[in-house]
């Protein structure tokens, strides 16, 4: 996983570099020049394969060729924003290296009231030796003219901004922004904050962001997030376990992550062998979370998958699955309206020989909060003590202070619980998304205090487990912001989690959901997105995985 830095770790991380390695700041800003220069080659080559695929398409077969360039020179113009500090400093080191690699280039650079830094006045020097020009923007006369541009890199501001912009950079984030031409940031967009996910003032809305060093907390949180644009990586001179042994412990999980975390598969492989899930859900009209998470296991890869129902639904139930098998419980008591529509203490003895059977079991989803219910989920709780399990919807009820049970949770470390903000403030945990640091913290401190694999689900999901390592995945999309999502996600996780650990089971359960509602909303739009939806996009999102490792997925970290 891919480390997220604060603003103050990053800092230390510079100050060991310089200590520790005998890394010049001048030698970190040429490291930062090589990586911010390999990310605007991959940017304009990609633009120019998408450019040669529609030119193949258009092209008359009687038309004479283009000519070939000539040897030696680009045909893609870099337009580079810089500004007077460290930022732009690693700005003015990319725009070297892109001259010496034969792309036509031009510099901007804000003038430094208080003076240039004794390394971005080598870099000046090298780039006048170099015969080329820095246009410097001292007016609103000297402005950037992104008039037959590329790309224009945006090295204006960094990562350690205090105010919003104003002046003549307010005027050069305007006309980025309304140029039309693609944005590659460096760092962070300029006028974002590092540790804060909130948008004031002029913001560049980058279409790409290249993070140098480690991966920044407003990356992964929206709005700020949307700035980015595309988001890629690169540790530079940086050592690795310096940048991992950081005090917030944070990281970001990939696509390299949930290619890892894949479940690999023989040709000897059966369906018992490939993981078997109970599913204990479902009540008088809430058959639709029962049918939805029980089918998501199925199509998560477990090979068998039980639903255990109340027998008062059986026939709102049964049309919604085919391959999960079904079993209807209190049966005895009459199958439909003569059954129990929820589940009861006495029905826990039926569920026995299952739960001895499941290698993962699902509770929650759809049980409703009837007071029959909540003694048999007291009960249940107790017997699942040592088993893999997921608690998702009403059966989160079982961790609120109202339950003393939950006193002691020794024993429970294979629980993943699945709530949403509402439900885990009604847990006693804290939740505020404008300061995601504090969220963070929070999270980590509710894991490790109740012993239990935390997926806080939101538009950034958490994870947090009781060691106290966690996590964040801003996938997924707000056509997803609708009923039954979260039952999908459960039922993933369920699914997974009955051949993988807790850990690496729901984060790459939160990860192939999130890419299934980003690929259900390409085809069928935001508004328009259902639950049900997720089911049918889940098995190309998986795909999309399965198939990650044999291209360089590291090139971006998001799309």
């Amino acid at each position: 996983m891919i480390p997220i830095l604060t603003l103050a770790e990053i800092k230390e991380v510079e100050r060991k570099t310089a200590s520790e390695s005998g890394l010049s700041e001048y030698d970190m800003i040429q490291s930062a020049g090589e990586a911010v220069f390999e990310t605007i080659k991959t940017m304009l080559e990609q633009h120019e394969a998408a450019a040669a695929d529609i030119r193949d398409e258009e092209m008359d077969e009687d038309a004479p060729p283009d000519e070939p360039p000539r040897p030696g020179r680009r045909e893609e113009s870099i337009a580079f924003v810089c500004g007077p500090g460290h930022n732009g400093a690693d700005g003015l080191a990319a725009a070297l290296l892109a001259s010496q690699a034969g792309y036509p280039v031009v510099i901007y650079q804000m003038t430094a009231e208080r003076g240039y830094s004794a390394e971005t006045e080598k870099l000046q020097a090298a780039i006048v030796d170099a015969d080329l020009t820095i246009h410097s923007v001292r007016s609103p006369l000297d402005l950037p003219v992104f008039q037959d541009i590329s790309l224009i890199v945006d090295a204006l501001l960094g990562r350690g901004i205090t105010r919003d912009p104003e002046g003549l950079i307010q005027s050069c984030i305007f006309g980025m922004n309304q140029s039309g031409v693609p944005i590659l940031s460096v760092d962070v967009p300029s006028g974002v904050r590092c540790d804060s996910p909130e948008l004031s003032g002029s913001t560049v809305q980058a279409s790409a962001t290249v993070c140098l060093g480690a991966m920044k907390v407003s990356a992964a949180f929206y709005p700020a997030s949307l700035a980015y644009g595309k988001v890629g990586y690169s540790p530079i001179c940086f050592d690795e376990k310096l940048l991992m042994g950081q005090p917030s412990r944070l990281r970001l999980y990939t696509l390299d992550d949930a290619v890892t975390d894949y479940p690999e598969r023989d040709y000897r492989a059966n369906k018992y062998t490939t993981g078997k899930v109970l599913v204990i859900s479902g009540s008088r009209g809430m058959h639709g979370a029962a049918a939805l998470c029980s089918n998501a296991s199925l199509r998560a890869g477990a090979g068998l998958v039980k639903l255990a129902y109340p027998a008062g639904i059986h026939a709102e139930v049964s049309v919604h699955i085919l391959e999960v098998i079904g079993v209807p419980i209190g049966a005895e008591q009459g199958i439909g309206p003569q059954g129990p529509p929820h589940f009861r203490l006495d029905h826990l003895a039926e569920l026995e020989e299952m739960i001895e059977w499941a290698d993962s079991i699902l509770v929650g989803p759809g049980l409703g909060k009837h007071p029959e219910t909540t003694a048999f989920l007291q009960a249940l709780i107790r017997r699942l003590k040592g088993k893999r399990i997921v608690l998702d919807g009403d059966a989160l009820a079982y961790i609120t202070p109202e339950f003393p049970l939950q006193t002691d949770l020794r024993g429970y470390d294979h629980f993943v619980i699945t709530p949403h903000a509402g439900e885990y403030k009604r847990m006693g945990g804290e939740y505020d998304y404008e300061r995601p640091l504090e969220l963070i913290k929070a999270a980590r401190s509710f894991a490790q205090a109740m012993n239990l694999n935390l997926v806080l689900k939101g538009a950034t999901t958490v994870f947090a487990s009781p060691d106290g390592r966690i996590a964040v995945l801003p996938v997924g999309n707000p056509g997803m912001a609708t009923a039954g999502s979260g039952d999908v996600l459960a039922g993933i996780v369920a699914g997974f989690l009955a051949i993988k650990p807790p850990d690496s089971a729901s984060m790459l359960a939160i990860f192939s959901h999130g890419k299934s509602g980003d690929l259900a909303r390409k085809d069928r739009g935001t508004l328009g997105l259902v639950a049900s939806d997720l089911l049918l996009y889940l098995p190309m999102s998986l795909m999309e995985i399965e198939e990650g490792g044999e291209d360089d997925s590291g090139e971006w970290v998001s799309d």
